[in-house]
């Protein structure tokens, strides 16, 4: 399999996870909160989040000891591509971060996928900026 192929596997997964969160939000008839609303009425107000500067800055942030840093790295790039994708409004919904962690760990139940997460991972960690 070529990166482009799993690239394309890793994009689909991610769909396929929000399409299932969707049908999910949909039948149980959830409705964003007044807080989330608020909060997304705010963001839009102030200009868009600037999330992959974040991103970086919370990958920085994850201790260089840490035996997980390179999981936890990917976790973040992960979080971020979905709030791009989804609606910065789910940066306080709990359902999303479950979302992240099913995302995450079929993703990393695919071999051709784990590579590329490492691969990633080891990318987001250099050009991380130093603390």
């Amino acid at each position: 399999m070529t990166t482009i192929d799993a690239a394309s596997r890793l994009a689909q997964l991610i769909r396929e996870q929000i399409g299932r969160s969707r049908d999910a939000s949909a039948l149980r008839g959830k409705a964003p909160a007044r807080g989330e609303a608020r909060a997304a009425s705010s963001a839009r107000q102030a200009g868009a989040t600037d999330l992959p500067a974040l991103a970086m800055q919370r990958v920085a942030s994850i201790d260089p000891d840490d035996p997980q840093r390179a999981r936890k790295a990917f976790r973040v790039f992960l979080e971020t591509v979905l709030l791009a994708e989804l609606g910065e409004e789910h940066v306080n919904d709990p359902a999303f971060y479950e979302l992240v962690g099913k995302v995450q760990q079929q993703m990393e139940a695919h071999p051709t996928l784990a590579h590329a997460i490492e691969r990633a991972s080891e990318a987001l960690l250099a050009a991380a900026p130093k603390r």
